[in-house]
Order: C-alpha cells, then sequence, then structure tokens
C-alpha cells in the first residue's frame, strides 16, 4: 500500500467529488482523481496486474524508483517524470538504496489519454531559462493545498484548471516562451488579487470578497497573502485605502468626511483614527503640512 512514509500526503477523491468533475464543463475532459507526495520512500512498492483504471503520472525530485512496463524494466530518477497508460499492467518500487521521492497523480479524462502519448518512459524534465524543474513541484503544492483546504466545487474547479497547466509543464515543456517568467502558482494570484484591491480600493470589501475573488478558503488565503506580502489582506487593503486618502488630500480639496465615504468608510470618525495611527497625524494636520512645503 502506498502508506507509511515520513512526512507523505496524499489525498483520494471519494466517487462523488469524481462524478461531479467527471460531470462539470469546466473539468470533465481533465481532472484529479487521487494525489500525493512521498519523500525518501523507502520500500515503496505496488504492482497492479491488470493495470490502473488512470493514466498514473509519477515526477522523480530525488532518488531513483523503478518501472516495469510493457515487459521492460526502467529507471525513474531525478527531474524525470513518466505517465503510466490506463489499463497496462504495471509494476514499480523505490530503489533500495537510494529511494525516491515522488510527486504521483491519478488522473482521468480524454485530454489525458491526449498528453500522456509518447510518456510512457522516463522523460526528463529539461529546465529552461524561465522554468524550472522545482517549478512543478510549486505546482503539485499549489494544488494538493487547495484540495486539502476543502473539497469544495470551487476548489475542485480551481485545482483541476491547475492540473491543466501541470501537464502542460510536463508534456508541451519544449514550447514554454522564452520571455515568460512564471512565479509559483499563488504569487500570481496573489498579485491578482492586489491588484483587485487596487482596482477596488474605494469600495468597502471585506476578506469574504477577497477569496471568492480568487477562490481559496479564508484561511488558505490569508496565510498565502501574509507569505508574499508580509502583511495580513486587510490591513493591505486599508493602507492602499490610507495612500488614496493621502492623494486626494494633496490634489484635491475634499473635506476629510468626504474622503472618508469615498473610501467606502460608513464612519468618518474611523476613518480619522485609522488616519491617524498609519500617518502619525490627523488628515488636517496632514493637508496643512504638504500644503506648507
Amino acid at each position: 500500500m502506498e502508506l507509511g512514509f515520513r512526512g507523505e500526503r496524499f489525498l483520494h477523491l471519494n466517487n462523488k467529488l469524481v462524478e461531479m468533475m467527471e460531470n462539470s464543463p469546466l473539468t470533465s475532459d481533465l481532472y484529479i482523481y487521487a494525489l500525493g507526495y512521498f519523500p525518501s520512500a523507502a520500500y515503496h512498492y505496488i504492482y497492479r496486474p491488470n493495470g490502473c483504471d488512470e493514466w498514473v503520472l509519477k515526477y522523480c525530485t530525488k532518488g531513483v524508483g523503478w518501472i516495469e512496463l510493457y515487459g521492460k524494466r526502467m529507471a525513474l530518477t531525478e527531474n524525470h517524470f513518466i505517465i503510466l497508460p490506463k489499463g497496462v499492467p504495471h509494476r514499480y518500487y523505490a530503489d533500495h538504496d537510494n529511494p525516491w521521492t515522488i510527486y504521483w497523480m491519478h488522473i482521468r479524462g480524454s485530454k489525458a489519454a491526449i498528453l500522456s502519448q509518447g510518456f510512457d518512459k522516463p522523460t526528463e524534465v529539461h529546465a529552461s531559462q524561465d522554468f524550472q524543474p522545482g517549478e512543478k513541484s510549486n505546482l503539485f503544492e499549489e494544488i494538493f493545498q487547495t484540495l486539502n483546504e476543502g473539497l469544495t466545487l470551487r476548489n475542485m474547479h480551481y485545482a483541476n484548471l491547475c492540473l491543466a497547466h501541470l501537464m502542460a509543464t510536463f508534456c508541451l515543456n519544449d514550447v514554454l516562451p522564452k520571455d515568460f517568467r512564471p512565479k509559483e502558482y499563488s504569487e500570481n494570484v496573489i498579485k491578482y488579487v492586489v491588484q483587485y484591491m487596487n482596482e477596488n480600493v474605494e469600495k468597502n470589501l471585506t476578506l469574504d470578497d477577497f477569496t471568492a475573488f480568487c477562490g481559496y478558503s479564508p484561511s488558505y488565503f490569508y496565510r498565502k497573502f501574509v507569505k508574499e506580502t508580509g502583511c495580513a489582506p486587510m490591513k493591505y487593503f486599508m493602507r492602499l485605502k490610507i495612500d488614496k486618502a493621502c492623494f486626494f488630500l494633496i490634489n484635491t480639496d475634499m473635506k476629510a468626511t468626504q474622503i472618508a465615504y469615498r473610501l467606502g468608510f460608513r464612519d468618518p470618525q474611523h476613518f480619522a483614527r485609522v488616519f491617524t495611527a498609519a500617518v502619525g497625524m490627523s488628515a488636517w494636520k496632514f493637508r496643512k503640512q504638504q500644503w506648507n512645503e
């Protein structure tokens, strides 16, 4: 059984969830059945005499494993992957002396059959100038963490759309544009949230609005946002409001009360307290100071 490795993580979707993905127009052509991560998986061994009902992606990041497929024995080494075809008998196991660390996925859908063609043998992950092998691990992590935060329909849609990106980086690696510099998937999401904040700085948005925008659960979004920006989401949004207030104070003749309402504060006194705490002086003093300079 694929169990018992220190630091392992894995997730199998139940039949009801799989059926939802199978019937969803967003994901029916490519979706996850199971996924996991096994570090230094000593004595890892799987034998499927009748094959598997899914295509099985194995991505080795360290160590060595062995794949037996079509009567051949092949080594899967660091920065190599293989996609085991659906319904074909196979066996795989970790090397005794240098056991592999692997990310793995069981995937279904018509696109899985198409994308897997030609990758039923160990294939090296070639790093381009702008996309390193570690980026694939980041995408695996993004998918796993999204599903681990909650098996909601929105989370599953997001994870399976990420899966399409991940499969493209494996199977269409040679067409990655040279002038494109992908970041960790979550970094891109946070970047778009910050852009969304800037575009809606005059609205009275909440944490729920931001999580709905990006599709993350509140707890996962909060951790990711703090990790990428060093600041809590609502505190960051409030800073943007104060920056905009400073702009209005310097460049318009609007009163502080008008600015407060303009920036979505229902209570001008609340705005006054927040502004003073952030800037170190009242809005009136700030404006006077700027005009005197």
